[in-house]
């Protein structure tokens, strides 16, 4: 099972570099590949989520207590699929598809296109949540006592394509997470901190369209956000690259770090190239961010270099197949 939680606010996580060293460390967006990849190329997708009938009275259906969250968690989907630049002008629609099965854990729902006119459909069922508010004192001091505030969403729902050109099914799965809003308080605040969080029953459509939108993102190339640092030694043009980095100017910064790069001091010189590697594989340079790579170990013996190597690497052998992945979006 998979957790994954969202907090009110972010700290960033240090990076391994040697207590002496001055660096900085930064948030970099990547685009990466998916194991789940799905053509949307020419395709005109439909979201079904499917809603379990308890009782039939005439045309009155009674449904399972899940469905309203099923068709928030079918709307998250909408709303990711839509966010492909293949779909952006495409209204996907979502539909509502009643089985009448008893054992809904096994049993196999019949998609019928119909005329809908559609032929990739994305179909959510099981849509289970069990939320919870939850309150951990932390410690206490001369101020007071010190908490953190949580409600959670622990959510598991099944997720299917049905392709209705083939006529088969792929992607099957379960999904199991756990979503979260947190935030730390202290006691005088306790009562406001829980007010400024979602309520149990607020929590359930937010955590239910979240959930149906890291779904479709697995099934094509996402951006994810990572921690890199680089290091900032103390000549003032070195400290001016740092700004350029941190404002997202990498070729500025860049400019600077090649400079730098060939300096007497082979220690400076040595991280400066490690930085122009950085600014290379932003860049999407990832050959040439080795070479840097290589250059500033010749140099100097920068222990952070085996690691980022190897980051580099895993980047360059899936950079093909994220490629292909892209024209079939």
């Amino acid at each position: 099972m998979k957790k994954i939680v969202f907090l009110i606010s972010f700290a960033l996580v240090a990076a391994t570099v040697s207590a002496a060293d001055d660096y900085r460390v930064i948030t970099i967006q990547i685009l990466k590949s998916t194991k789940n990849a799905v053509s949307f190329a020419d395709r005109s997708p439909a979201v079904y989520a499917t809603l379990y009938v308890t009782e039939t009275d005439g045309m009155q259906y009674t449904f399972r207590n899940d469905s309203t969250t099923t068709v928030a968690t079918a709307i998250g989907i909408k709303e990711a699929l839509e966010e492909f630049e293949s779909l952006a002008d495409y209204d996907v629609p979502v539909y509502n598809f009643y089985s009448f099965c008893s054992d809904s854990l096994h049993c196999n729902d019949t998609i019928n296109a119909g005329d809908t006119g559609h032929d990739l459909f994305i179909i959510v069922k099981n849509a289970l949540t069990t939320p919870y508010q939850r309150i951990e004192k932390q410690y206490s001091d001369a101020y007071g006592n010190y908490f953190t505030v949580g409600t959670y969403v622990p959510y598991e729902a099944t997720f299917a394509i049905y392709d209705a050109v083939s006529k088969t099914y792929s992607h099957q799965e379960t999904l199991s997470d756990t979503l979260a809003w947190i935030k730390d308080t202290w006691d005088d605040n306790l009562a406001r901190t829980q007010s400024e969080l979602p309520s149990t029953e607020e929590a359930v459509p937010l955590a239910a369209a979240e959930i149906g939108r890291l779904y479709t993102r697995s099934l094509a190339p996402y951006w994810l956000s990572v921690q890199r640092f680089f290091f900032v030694p103390s000549a003032k043009d070195l400290r001016t690259a740092a700004e350029h980095a941190e404002n997202g100017e990498w070729n500025e910064a860049m400019a600077i770090w090649e400079q730098y790069a060939g300096h007497n001091n082979r220690r400076v010189a040595a991280q400066s190239a490690f930085n122009v590697a950085l600014a290379c594989e932003v860049n999407g340079n990832y050959e040439l961010a080795l070479e840097w790579l290589q250059y500033a170990e010749k140099l100097y013996t920068i222990r952070e270099i085996a690691s980022y190597r190897a980051i580099l690497q895993r980047r360059i052998n899936e950079s093909r197949i994220l490629q292909e992945q892209l024209q079939n979006l």
